[in-house]
């Protein structure tokens, strides 16, 4: 897996992460993985869009709270995750706050990895579906969170 080169800073996290946002055309993977999040118990609040207009029209309207970590599909229609990303690197740094990003996809591609490479508002690139390790290595990385994620 690949991890960008990021200079935001690490955040103390207590027990959860106040909001995570979900971003996948695909119903059924978000329910998965709130399932999942629910499951590992690390976040209060998990917000899930399946379209990225919308879900670009929400991070406007929460200024300044945002969530603390997004996860982001790339293949999606109208809007895919790429062109998400860039409308959302171009928000003010107030409606971004220190959002953390995630891009997911079931494939990653050499040219995908590429252009992940090149944008900085990417901190992290993942397979789908998560996995406990993988949720494990975002918390730690990049919320100081060193206690092991248990599925409840």
């Amino acid at each position: 897996m690949m991890t960008m080169t990021t200079n935001k800073r690490k955040n103390m996290m207590k027990k959860k992460l106040k909001t995570v946002l979900l971003l996948d055309d695909n119903g059924a993977t978000n329910t998965i993985h709130t399932k999942f999040i629910t499951k590992v118990n690390f976040a209060d609040e998990i917000l899930k869009f399946q379209c990225a207009v919308k879900a670009l029209a929400y991070l406007k309207s929460v200024t300044p709270l945002t969530p603390d970590l997004i996860f982001v599909d790339i293949n999606m229609p109208n809007i895919n995750g790429w062109e998400f990303l860039r409308k959302f690197e171009k928000m003010s740094d107030v409606e971004k706050k220190n959002s953390i990003v995630v891009l997911l996809s079931t494939s990653l591609s050499t040219e995908d990895r590429e252009k992940a490479g090149k944008m900085k508002i990417i901190d992290k690139v993942r397979l789908k579906p998560l996995t406990v390790k993988a949720v494990q290595e975002i918390v730690t990385d990049f919320f100081l969170y060193n206690e092991p994620l248990k599925i409840a």
